[in-house]
Parts: C-alpha cells; structure tokens; sequence
C-alpha cells in the first residue's frame, strides 16, 4: 500500500468531515468536537506550521499531555506532510532528549501543561551544542520551537515518509528508545482493518485510555475517524484507579474499548466491573501482553455476546495477527494469537530461516510492517528477505516471540527468544533497563532479569555498588519512565557466572534471595 490520498491517515479525518460534519468526533477536557469542527481547527494549525517553516519530511515531535492540544498537533503535523513523534511529558528529561535526537526531531511542538523540565530538555536536544533555534505561540495552548535551516538536519527519509509518516518509541537495548518509523499507510491499513473487523460506526463511541505514546491508540485515533465515530479521551489520573475506569466506561457511554490485559484484570479484582458492567460496551479488545487465563475466563462469561478480540503485534508491525476469543473458551484451554490480518503474512521459522511446524520464531510480512528505526537521526531498516512456506520471497520482520502455527494459520505464542518482556502492556528491553543501572554512579556490576518462581513476571536488578536499593532506585526514577522501573533491587558482593564466564541469568531469575 503506498501513501496515497485516501491512506493518509489526516484524510481519513476529513473524509469522515465531509461525510458527516455534524457527529461528534472527539470529546476530551469537558468539550466535544464535530467533525467540521476538529478538521477545521487541524486545517488552520497545519497552515500556521507550514508558515513557519515546516515542510514536507521534517520530524516533528508532539510534546503535550494527551488531550485536545496533543490530538490537534498531531493531526495538524501529519496534515503539514511531516513525520509526526508522540513524545510523553511523564517521561524523564534525559530519555525525551534521547528520543528528540535519535529520531532527529527538528520542529517541537510543545505545551505550557508539560512539566517544564521535559519540556526544557525537549527544546534543548533539537540543537545539540548550538542554540540555533526559534519559536512562537500557536492556537490552543500549543507553542512551536524549531531549528534554524542552518543548523545541520538529518538527512530526508527516503519515500514514502519523505511527505510524512508516525514514530513510536520502543525499549531499545544500548540504553537509548528506538524509533519505529511507520508510514501513513502502514497505521491506515491497520486503522482501516480493525474499524471494519470490530463493526465500528458513527455511533460508537470508542473510549481511549493508553498514552497517545503506545500503538494502542492508533486504533483510538486513526480507526475511529475511519468509521466516523467519537474517540473520548479518558483522562489519564484515572488509569491508577480501576473503580474510576468502571464509572468513567459507564458515564461516558464506551461502545468500544481496547486496553492491556493489566487494566482489564484490575477492573475485574479491584474496580467491581462485575457488578457494575459498562451497559453500553459492545466490542472490547486487548493486547500488549499476555491475558491470565483464569480472569480472562470470567470476563468472557460477563461479557456474554460482546465480541472480545486478542490482537497481537510488536509496535513494529502494529497489529499482525487478531483472534476473537470464543465465549466458551475456558482457561484450560490453550489461547491462540490468531491469523494474520488482511493484507500480513505470518509465519514461524526454525533457526536455519525456514518455516516450521514446529517451534520457532514468528516473522512478519505485508502492509503494517513499519519502514525501519529511526537511530542518530538515520533510517535502519533491520528487515530482511525471507522465502515464506508458499515460496514467495517477503520483506519481513523478525519480532523475536517464539511460537507455534497449526496447519489452519492459527499462532500460539510461546515467549520470548531474547531479553525483551512484555509488562502492563509495555515491552521492556532488559538490556535497556540494565544499561541505565550501570549508568548509575557506584554501579560496578549489575544484571537485570525478569523473574520466574513465585515473583514471576517481575523485573528485578542484582546490582554490584556500595549505594543502597534505595539510592539506586532514586537515580533510575530519573532516567528510567516508571513502566520500566525494576520491581526491586537486590545489592549483592558478586554475580554468578555459568562455565563460559559469562552472569548466570537463569539462575538469577530462579534465585530467591532478596538481599
């Protein structure tokens, strides 16, 4: 699919304008927008960007809290031709300059709502060691920063991203996020599917809880607006509280809703959704992690007939593979990960490369697979060319889960093959995690792992230093997001090492010590 008219992800919001420019599209900080209303206000803001020197291609970061501002801004840079980043103003300084300069990011568009010092540490990495920069106030709260021509950019990215695309931040292992550059094609396709395949219309009412950070709100967005419906933006103190998330579904009268299994499970053990079930929800989704067989059985029985989807895919391929639970499925049971989506092909590979039968790992081809990495403000596309099992030559990504495939295309995820881990929905490298640890003044020594045994699912840090837990804590709270704080920290005299010299993960991961 290439970034034509009708796949550009600003132009499924003024389709849905010109089709119907009286229903309401979006509802967030006490307002609701029409549709006119909402293309409008993006068709002015893109102007106004364009008359201060953005072009088609530049990158663009969005450095706002979710809201009416941060949806405008996003819109409105995507409509400009620009390469648009979410940026989340909860995340420390020193990782959003990361992000700024690795996707080299040139325009900022900023709010007087995010905190100051990220928004201070944004502003700064666009001009790494020159204060070639300038800036102004915008509409709706937003203000522009941008870097002089003079100052040196990255180079253009090669088409179709050259008139505009989408990042997403990832855990990245050398301690710095990766970009996942994404074509406008790549999310239309993904948001054009999932509006068809959950039935959405201009009557729904589509609830957004996940940062407009996370590929989750691709379907928010971008599949609403495709359909025409109402995307209501939950506001995000809410998401700590499940019992808050319950009323908000019912007051807000949620028609679909897609979250991580974590949120479900919480509205099920400490927000009484069971008592109180949304009466208006008529499709629900998930994703990001895997469900616990046992809740995931109960929200079945009281959902009933509402159509309950598990979607999977690693940011890089947005969503790839989709199943839609059967109502009387039962936690015995093994739970699949689905098909591949219309316009994907996935399969699973032996270690040799070829497609297997058996257990392997699961790669991805077809029209959500994302362009490459933005890395030092450079495209790296880690793709490669793989014969598929009915011998077609594919550009594919390899997402390092390890699986199975049955012989009707059904996938039964098996894990991860290498450091990576999913956790209330965020995929954590604990390379990542690790390299921050060993960042830290005093930190001689230090190995991260995800616990198995009875803290399973856990991250913990066995760290080597004359500091405290504590200490090593506080220092990792400012460089580390709180989805990728360790669960705990253990100092120890030494790390175990197996016969080739190298820290014994396994047994780490197994051990019981906790000091």
């Amino acid at each position: 699919m290439s970034d034509t008219d009708d796949t550009r992800l600003d132009a499924l919001l003024t389709a849905a304008a010109h089709r119907h420019p009286g229903r309401p599209a979006l509802t967030a900080e006490g307002r609701t927008w029409t549709y006119a209303e909402l293309d409008d206000a993006v068709e002015v803001l893109a102007g106004r960007l364009a008359a201060v020197g953005v072009a088609p291609g530049d990158r663009v970061g969005v450095h706002a809290p979710k809201g009416t501002a941060a949806v405008l801004g996003i819109y409105a840079g995507l409509r400009a031709g620009a390469v648009v980043a979410p940026l989340d103003v909860a995340d420390p300084p020193v990782r959003t300059a990361h992000m700024v300069r690795g996707a080299g990011i040139s325009v900022l568009l900023t709010s007087d709502r995010a905190p100051a010092a990220s928004r201070r540490a944004a502003a700064e990495a666009l001009t790494p060691g020159s204060p070639a920069a300038t800036e102004g106030a915008l509409d709706h709260g937003l203000h522009w920063i941008r870097t002089l021509p003079t100052t040196d950019r990255p180079a253009p990215l090669p088409a179709p991203t050259d008139h505009g695309g989408y990042v997403l931040f990832t855990s990245g292992s050398t301690g710095r996020p990766k970009g996942v550059l994404l074509s406008h094609a790549n999310v239309a396709h993904f948001a054009l599917w999932a509006a068809e395949e959950l039935g959405l219309t201009e009557a729904d009412r589509v609830g957004s809880q996940a940062a407009l950070t996370f590929d989750l709100t691709t379907f928010d967005l971008f599949s609403t607006a495709a359909a025409g419906a109402c995307a209501v933006l939950m506001p995000d103190v809410l998401r700590a509280f499940p019992r808050d998330v319950v009323g908000w579904l019912t007051e807000q009268r949620i028609t679909a809703f897609y979250a991580v299994p974590s949120l479900y499970q919480g509205m099920l053990e400490q927000g009484g959704i069971e008592g109180h079930f949304p009466a208006s929800l008529r499709v629900a989704a998930f994703a990001g992690e895997p469900f616990a067989p046992r809740p995931l059985e109960r929200y079945l029985g009281l959902l009933g007939e509402v159509p309950f989807y598990n979607l999977y895919g690693p940011t890089e391929t947005n969503v790839c593979t989709y199943s839609r639970v059967p109502a009387d499925w039962t936690a015995d049971q093994e739970i699949t990960i689905g098909r591949a989506v219309d316009g994907d092909t996935v399969d699973v590979f032996d270690e040799d490369g070829r497609p297997t039968d058996g257990q392997g790992e699961i790669l991805v081809a077809g029209a959500t697979v994302f362009q490459g990495y933005l890395q030092d403000g450079t495209l790296v596309d880690p793709t490669r060319t793989v014969v598929f099992r009915d011998g077609v030559p594919r550009r594919a990504y390899a997402t390092g889960d390890i699986g199975r495939i049955t012989g009707d295309g059904r996938i039964f995820l098996r894990g991860r093959g290498d450091s990576q881990v999913k956790r209330r929905g965020h995929r954590i490298d604990l390379l990542d995690v690790e390299s921050a640890v060993l960042g830290l003044p005093q930190v001689t020594a230090a190995a991260v792992v995800a616990k198995d045994g009875p803290h399973r699912g856990e991250i913990w840090a066995y760290v080597r230093t004359a500091a405290s837990a504590e200490d090593v804590l506080a220092g990792l709270r400012g460089v580390l997001p709180l989805r990728m704080l360790p669960d705990r920290v253990v100092t120890t005299d030494s790390l175990p090492v197996n016969a080739r010299g190298k820290v014994d993960r396994r047994a780490l991961a197994i051990s019981t010590v906790t000091a």
